[in-house]
């Protein structure tokens, strides 16, 4: 349990004590690797949307996918949106996305003009309920955007007996692999992000990772405001500039080179979180056994939530609840209820997830965590 409780001062202009320590939901671990690649990409002058960091970047990317080719650009929406708008994906199609999730998803489906279908999620996984899939599909449908939610991938084999194209949306889950393989390297298009709360970041960024050489050209060209390398200046497609810059790329690269160092300490960090939070009181986010999740952000459910999330913060602690359901936003229709999706949604929460978090640090969080459950269910 926490030593002390934050106590009321006398000091009128705070009626309250200002929290012993601040820990925020998630902090990047960037180094001395980092530090050395951006020095280098400046001094060689190559800093907008080409240069060797990013021709780099994506090389090595291809090859921790298991990738023939990676497009990187500038966030993992714009991924999303890139390969939806390669494959032609617009007006009067239909996209299936998974009802628990961030936005970006749904959004990306609804910048191309189609349709977004939503679906309920597996209470085993959080992940696209295939049963549903099946009952959702249409004359219309042209894609499956799976998404790894927050780290766990999806059952692909389930997913690609309807043949359609799957494409994996795995921002969430670097590390994180499927049947002993790892996600990124599924369906016909996978996405990451490289955003300040991912294992794994740029700042902002993320890629497009494919086996399909003509999605690729596709892409690349869509990326480049529609010009084709051996026509500039000429365009016959509607592009877009989604480059990612090679400042952005020389920062990866750093943190490619601390890949397993990265993951390995969030991955402790989680572990520790499992054996000091009161699995009596709440529960850890559910893992399929075909299934190992990426370290993102550490994942409970709890009765009370936003008591027990007011009683954490008190303590500066940054945990919050997780996105409302896609199927609650006035932007994707208010019309689908999917019941596994809106129960998770409303129970779950996340705990502060960095690798730059110490032992103390962790023991700290949970021991309000705990306290919190105690006092929620109390009633104080």
């Amino acid at each position: 349990m926490l030593n002390s409780r934050v106590k009321a001062t006398n000091v009128a202009a705070e009626p309250t004590a200002a929290p012993r320590r601040r820990i925020p939901l998630s902090a990047p671990d960037l180094g001395q690797a980092e530090r050395d690649r951006v020095l280098a990409a400046l001094e060689s002058g190559w800093i907008s949307g080409t240069g060797p960091h990013v021709e780099e970047f994506e090389r090595r990317l291809a090859h921790r996918f298991n990738r023939e080719c990676v497009v990187a650009v500038a966030n993992g929406t714009l991924a999303l949106e890139l390969v939806l708008r390669s494959l032609g994906i617009g007006v009067g199609d239909e996209v299936i996305v998974p009802a628990l999730t961030f936005a970006a998803p749904a959004s990306s489906v609804l910048a191309v003009g189609a349709t977004v279908v939503l679906v309920d999620v597996t209470a085993a996984s959080w992940t696209l309920d295939p049963e549903h899939v099946a009952e959702a599909i249409t004359a219309r449908t042209r894609a499956i955007i799976a998404v790894d939610v927050m780290g766990h991938p999806a059952d692909y084999d389930a997913l690609n007996r309807f043949g359609l194209p799957v494409i994996e949306d795995a921002a969430e889950a670097h590390g994180a692999m499927y049947k002993g393989r790892p996600c990124g390297s599924f369906g016909l298009a996978s996405i990451f992000s490289f955003h300040a709360n991912k294992a794994i970041t740029t700042g902002e960024g993320g890629c497009v990772a494919t086996d399909s050489g003509e999605l690729a050209r596709s892409m690349r060209v869509v990326a480049n405001h529609g010009m084709r390398p051996e026509q500039p200046y000429v365009h016959d497609v509607v592009g877009r500039n989604v480059r990612m810059t090679n400042l952005v790329a020389a920062v990866g690269l750093g943190q490619l080179d601390r890949w397993t160092e990265l993951l390995a300490a969030r991955g402790r960090i989680c572990r520790l979180y499992d054996e000091l939070l009161d699995s009596s009181m709440c529960a850890a986010r559910p893992v399929a056994d075909w299934a190992s999740y990426g370290p993102w952000l550490h994942t409970i459910t709890a009765n009370q939530r936003s008591t027990v999330l007011s009683l954490v913060r008190k303590h500066g602690i940054d945990a919050r609840a997780i996105w409302p359901t896609l199927s609650s936003q006035p932007l994707f229709g208010l019309v689908k209820q999917c019941r596994v999706a809106e129960e998770v949604a409303a129970s779950a929460m996340w705990l502060p997830t960095s690798s730059t978090m110490t032992d103390e640090d962790v023991r700290f969080v949970a021991d309000a965590v705990n306290d919190a459950l105690v006092d929620a269910r109390s009633g104080l």
